[in-house]
């Protein structure tokens, strides 16, 4: 063989190699048991964009009640609630030599009783914590050596309760999140229908009480927010009213549009639970709907904020309780959380809808769904 032809052979390999796809690891959390058959912790997956399936990796880390995961910035720790009356946030270290391991680094306080969502500051420096239980949150500085917890240097106690007899005789903390600037975070009580601002201190990590915000409605059970990139808009799902508030962030949080997530003719009972922009675009918003066992996805005029439903799609199980966009924005994945399994969905990248891929593995109780692209 002549000198050009292994050249141009070695130079079709590298550029192959070269091109080839990043690997995707998705962590699953869980509520585990005794049982035989009941989840133990956090699994982990491979995503193999090119066959749109999900390869199943084990069990990453075993641990209680991992009903929320979180992904620090620099890829390096994984954190995760332990959602017990003694609630815990638990580190882990993500092992860079086997993809999908975990191992535990410590555990800290939560400052409450059934810890249910984290979010981190930008460059990683602290956690933030909603205890559900009894409605408090809380910050947990983050050791830059090495990705440990200590304890908390922000703490708030929501109070308060409104009309549903059964989820709203007391405060209860869903979420609490920074916004785009970082100079307040907004936390989501269901209990007392109101969201809370504090002003963050990234100096000592407190918080400080600045404000609260009605719900639109009595009874809506304000759940989760998100904001779009621009910081113009604020999106919560009430999960009681199974609706999508569209507010005004500043210079006051004002109400500008209320949007069902369900069919015009589902009378059935249905709580709302996750929603999510689509990363890359913000054109388009999804939501999961556990009892319709769908996700609802919306357009987005980006000029006004508005939503407009252009789909729902069956989940192929029950109680869709959270769901992830990968960071490419293709791929959707679903935790239903009553049907123990996860699903793999395409994003159509012209119309924002979704479809199949008819990959589904079985995981027992799953709650949350984290990417790391390696």
């Amino acid at each position: 063989m002549r000198l050009w032809d292994w050249f141009f052979k070695l130079t079709v390999y590298f550029k192959v190699w070269s091109t080839k796809a990043p690997s995707t690891i998705v962590f699953v959390g869980t509520y585990s048991g005794d049982g035989s058959s009941d989840s133990k912790g956090i699994y982990a997956f491979t995503l193999d964009e090119t066959k749109s399936t999900l390869i199943p990796l084990g069990l990453a880390a075993a641990t209680t009640n991992a009903s929320y995961v979180l992904v620090h910035p620099s890829h390096k720790y994984l954190y995760a609630v332990n959602e017990q009356d003694d609630g815990m946030v638990s580190s882990f270290e993500i092992d860079s030599t086997k993809p999908g391991r975990l191992t535990l680094i410590n555990q800290q306080s939560s400052r409450g009783s059934g810890p249910c969502y984290l979010s981190t500051n930008r460059v990683g420096e602290y956690i933030f914590v909603a205890n559900y239980n009894n409605g408090t949150v809380a910050v947990l500085p983050i050791n830059s050596n090495d990705g440990s917890i200590k304890q908390s240097t922000g703490f708030d106690q929501q109070t308060g309760s409104s009309i549903d007899p059964i989820r709203q005789t007391s405060a209860h903390a869903h979420c609490i999140l920074l916004d785009k600037r970082e100079q307040f975070a907004l936390s989501a009580d269901l209990g007392s229908d109101q969201i809370y601002h504090y002003r963050f201190f990234p100096n000592n990590g407190s918080i400080l009480r600045t404000s609260i915000t009605k719900a639109a409605r009595p009874g809506d059970g304000p759940r989760h927010i998100i904001f779009n990139s621009n910081q113009k808009y604020v999106y919560l799902m009430n999960e009681l009213k199974s609706t999508i508030t569209v507010f005004n962030y500043f210079p006051n949080m004002q109400s500008i549009q209320i949007v069902s997530t369900l069919p015009e003719n589902f009378t059935a009972m249905n709580t709302g639970a996750e929603l999510l922009l689509h990363p890359i675009t913000e054109k388009y918003l999804y939501a999961s709907n556990r009892g319709h066992d769908s996700i609802a996805v919306f357009s987005v005029d980006n000029n006004t904020g508005f939503l407009t439903l252009i789909q729902h799609i069956s989940v192929q199980g029950h109680t869709p309780r959270n769901f992830n966009i990968s960071p490419n924005g293709k791929f959707l994945i679903v935790a239903n959380q009553d049907s123990n399994n996860v699903v793999l969905f395409t994003i159509d990248e012209n119309t924002g809808k979704l479809t199949s891929t008819g990959s589904i593995v079985e995981v027992s109780k799953p709650t949350c769904v984290k990417y790391l692209v390696s």
